[in-house]
C-alpha cells in the first residue's frame, strides 16, 4: 500500500509544488500557516483537484480528511464517533460499528464522556472525540488538518501514540505545529512557500532544519 503524488496548485497568489511518497505508518506534515498543508492534504483527500500533476493510489480502498468538524451543540459526544462509521455507506450501525466507538474513545479516554453534549465538553475533549471519530472510519488513507490543537503535552503524545499503533497497514498523515510529537511520526515533510523544504525519516530531521520553514507569510 503507498501513495505517491506530484502535484501543483493555485490558489490566488499562492502557488503549491509537492512530490513525494507515502506509505503505511505516521507522516507528520510541518511548517508555518501558509505553507500549504492543508492544500496538500485536501489534495490528497481528492477534495480539492490539482491543476497539474497526479496523485497515484495503490492498495488504498478507502480515504478520509478529517479538519474542523461542524457538530452540533446538542449532538451526544459519542454518536459523533459513531457517525465515523457510516462515512462510507448510509447502512443501519451494526454491533461492530458501536464496538470499534467504543475502542478508539476508550483509547482516547473519552469513553466516560459519551453521553455528553458537545456544548458541555473542553476544547481538548471535543479535539479527542473528533481522533476517535476520525480513526472510526478505519480508512487506509487518513488525512488530519491539526489534530493536536487544544490538546497539551501529555494528550497530544498519547493521540500521537493511538494514530501510531493505528497506522500499522494503514497511511496516516498528520498536520501540526507541536514538533515535540514528531518522535512518534516515522518520516516528516516539510513545507515552505508551497514547496517541500525538507523529507525524511522522523529521525533525520533536526531543529536547524526546521528553522528553514520558519517566517512565511500569507
Amino acid at each position: 500500500m503507498y501513495v505517491e503524488f506530484d502535484v501543483e496548485k493555485r490558489l490566488g497568489g499562492f502557488l503549491l509544488r509537492a512530490s513525494g511518497r507515502l506509505e503505511p505508518g505516521v507522516t507528520c506534515v510541518v511548517g508555518p500557516n501558509g505553507s500549504g498543508k492543508t492544500t496538500l492534504l485536501k489534495i490528497l483527500a481528492g477534495l480539492l483537484k490539482p491543476d497539474g500533476g497526479w496523485v497515484k493510489y495503490v492498495g488504498v480502498s478507502s480515504r478520509v480528511y478529517v479538519g474542523d468538524l461542524h457538530v452540533p451543540p446538542d449532538a451526544p459526544a459519542g454518536e459523533v464517533v459513531l457517525s465515523g462509521r457510516s462515512r462510507f455507506s448510509p447502512r443501519p450501525v451494526e454491533r461492530g460499528d458501536v464496538e470499534a466507538a467504543r475502542r478508539y474513545m476508550e483509547a482516547l479516554g473519552v469513553l466516560g464522556l459519551a453521553g455528553r453534549r458537545w456544548s458541555t465538553l473542553s476544547g481538548g475533549e471535543r479535539q479527542r472525540f473528533v481522533i476517535a471519530a476520525a480513526l472510526a472510519s478505519e480508512a487506509d488513507l487518513l488525512l488530519l488538518d491539526e489534530p493536536l490543537s487544544n490538546l497539551h503535552g501529555d494528550w497530544r503524545g498519547r493521540a500521537m501514540r493511538v494514530l501510531g499503533e493505528y497506522s500499522s497497514g494503514r497511511i496516516v498523515v498528520v498536520t501540526t505545529h507541536h514538533l515535540d510529537v514528531l518522535g512518534c511520526c516515522r518520516w516528516v515533510y516539510a513545507l515552505r512557500e508551497g514547496s517541500v523544504a525538507w523529507r525524511g525519516e522522523a529521525s533525520g530531521y533536526r531543529p536547524e532544519v526546521e528553522e528553514a520553514c520558519r517566517g512565511t507569510k500569507n
